[in-house]
């Protein structure tokens, strides 16, 4: 009997198309201006690395948000907003790390283009695409 065996390239490759699109995290919806950190790739990275003196030299820049945008979890892509401030950037605060009690979220498994309301209780809700 002949052994069959699947090669480690062919494995890693097939797990990554069947969750194409998934994300163990949410992004959700933001009730004011809000700035992010992004790397050279526009992928939100933790905020502290926008906190440097030298922004010229840095990979890291910030990225604005607009009230109503969604913010992305840590390490996620970053869309709907711009590498400028459509206002004054004192306008804009510092996202959170993680999604604030009763934001409107969205993505994870199962729920693309869904809007939920975190934080429990059923408030909100409707904030799909």
């Amino acid at each position: 009997m002949k052994k069959f065996t699947l090669p480690l390239t062919t494995a890693i490759s097939a797990a990554m198309l069947a969750c194409a699109g998934c994300s163990s995290g949410r992004e959700w919806q933001t009730s004011s201006n809000t700035r992010v950190c992004v790397d050279s790739s526009g992928n939100r990275v933790p905020e502290d690395q926008c906190h440097n003196d030298q922004p010229f030299n840095s990979p890291y820049r910030w990225y604005y948000i607009s009230q109503g945008g969604y913010v992305p979890t840590y390490y996620g892509p970053v869309s709907g907003g711009a590498y400028f401030p459509s206002s004054a950037s004192s306008d804009y605060s510092t996202a959170p790390a993680s999604a604030p009690a009763g934001a409107i979220t969205r993505g994870g498994f199962g729920s693309i283009g869904e809007g939920h309301a975190s934080g429990g209780g059923g408030e909100g809700g409707g904030a799909g695409e």
